[in-house]
């Protein structure tokens, strides 16, 4: 099968970027041809025997919210008609381009934004079907101006069909774009069950000495630095059970621009076991949640996925996690706790009443793994896109 897969920024990082990884290292096991249009550069070593074409534009690129890897951020509902169209036009012609010379079976749009409307317009030009992966950001963005909404709904009404990261995002493509039920097909992203294992004893005690915590229970977060990812209430959590509890340590990695109002309210806390260790290296934070007792997912937004979770789980480490969008479809209570968002306290009462209990945390970390391989992994993700592609276009 020829893939032709489009996708607006690049691959590394966040969300949606995991998942196009996860497709591409599925897709190339199987020995199909992939093909990636892409408007930022990417540099990984999984790109190696992908065609890819990165297209030019001499003006920034929108995102759908804010990205620490983005200088300037312009909001896709703001950018000037001729900019946009541009975009648009731009990765239809390299999709129509790339069928010419080899012949592509399908192609993969990715966010309900405006790379399903360039792939709806090569399909006019050429016959060839299209699906389209909402992953939620593009749906909230789409949903910030009339002009950016028709564009987004167009693109996924004329697809073949619609993979939600959700049944969270499924039901807001229903409710907010009309596309009907039976059109859109809940395909988990997927995680590399073979890279996010449990951490053997060696690598353990190694991680717990290169970061002070000998002896210590280690609590775990991470996640792009912003207000909507709820860090704040995990500080507020690390200031209730760290009293009387010194025993305990808060690692937080990631990056973003709410990194220093973090950094500043463990200061004005006197969080002495809190720390912010910013971003650190994937091999890092693979070892890191293997090693950790407990892994907490304090979001306050409506997360369509949140994928840190499930790689936590797939390391058989618990996870404490609000009930926001579809986290609770990853974390359920045979896997960890589900807790109040925006509180805290609930936060601190999940940690203290589990971080002591060591048959809990083995029972619930086995069945979180269990549940990953089962549900989220890379082979299950990548089987079942195979079979919406399948039907695509037969």
């Amino acid at each position: 099968m020829k893939i032709c897969y489009l996708y607006l920024h690049r691959l590394a990082g966040r969300g949606s970027g995991r998942y196009m990884q996860s497709l591409l290292t599925y897709f190339k096991g199987k020995r199909h041809q992939l093909f990636l249009v892409e408007g930022m550069r990417s540099k990984l070593s999984i790109l190696r025997g992908v065609y890819v074409r990165y297209v030019h534009f001499p003006f920034q690129i929108p995102v759908y919210q804010g990205r620490a890897d983005v200088k300037r951020n312009v909001r896709m509902s703001t950018v000037p008609d001729s900019q946009l169209f541009s975009l648009i036009r731009r990765f239809a012609e390299w999709a129509v381009k790339i069928n010419e010379r080899f012949g592509i079976d399908i192609v993969h749009a990715n966010h309900a934004s405006i790379t399903p409307f360039s792939a709806y317009l090569s399909k006019k030009i050429n016959g060839v079907p299209y699906v389209v992966t909402a992953h939620g950001t593009g749906m909230l963005s789409s949903m910030e101006s009339k002009r950016n909404y028709e564009i987004a709904r167009l693109g996924l009404e004329e697809s073949e069909k619609v993979i939600s990261n959700s049944k969270f995002t499924k039901s807001g493509l229903v409710r907010d774009f009309g596309i009907h039920k039976n059109r859109i097909k809940v395909v988990y992203p997927g995680v590399d069950t073979e890279v996010f294992r449990p951490a053997t004893e060696r690598v353990k005690k190694a991680v717990r000495r290169k970061y002070g915590c000998d002896r210590k229970r280690i609590v775990l977060s991470s996640g792009f630095f912003s207000e909507e990812k709820g860090f704040q209430y995990l500080i507020e959590a690390a200031r209730a059970y760290e009293k009387g509890n010194d025993d305990i340590v808060t690692l937080i990695t990631g990056q973003g621009p709410y990194q220093r109002e973090l950094e500043a309210m463990i200061k004005k806390l006197g969080l002495k076991n809190t720390r912010i260790l910013g971003w650190v290296l994937r091999k890092d934070l693979i070892k890191l949640y293997g090693t950790a007792d407990i892994f907490v997912t304090p979001s306050i937004w409506e997360e369509p996925f949140g994928l840190v979770s499930a790689e936590a789980l797939a390391s058989r480490t618990p996870v404490i996690a609000t009930n926001m969008g579809g986290i609770p479809e990853i974390v359920t209570r045979d896997v960890g706790d589900v807790v109040e968002a925006k509180s805290g306290a609930s936060i601190a009462d999940a940690v203290l009443s589990r971080i002591y209990d060591d048959g809990w945390l083995r029972r619930r970390g086995k069945a979180g793994r269990e549940r990953v391989i089962e549900h989220f992994s890379v082979k299950v993700c990548g089987r079942e896109t195979e079979n919406v592609y399948k039907r695509a276009i037969g």
